[in-house]
């Protein structure tokens, strides 16, 4: 083989090993539904959320509703039944605010 192709090949088993072991870090995280449910960045930041309420203590359970909320922070399911990420929201109070009077 040629080093260009020695070279592809090697970052073929790469890309292949990392995805597979981030399926693997995740099996136990995400089920059936949630992977049905969730786009896969919104499964990204649940499978992070969880681990991360799980290695500070927090029950399976409580580390659930932690992933869950981490989720609805950036994303909104949408009249489609679909999670869709949220727009940035415009910063309100910034605006100048125009009263009579003094």
């Amino acid at each position: 083989m040629t080093d260009i192709n020695v070279e592809q090949s090697e970052n073929k088993n790469n890309e292949e090993q990392t995805s597979a072991e981030t399926k693997n870090n995740d099996a136990g995280v995400l089920t059936e539904e949630i992977k049905a449910e969730l786009p896969q960045p919104a499964q990204q930041i649940f499978a992070a959320a969880f681990k991360a309420a799980q290695s500070d203590g927090i029950s399976e359970e409580g580390a659930r509703q932690v992933a869950w909320n981490s989720v609805k922070n950036q994303f909104e399911k949408g009249s489609d039944g679909k999670w869709h990420a949220k727009g940035e929201v415009t910063a309100q109070h910034y605006k100048a605010v125009t009263s009579g009077g003094n």
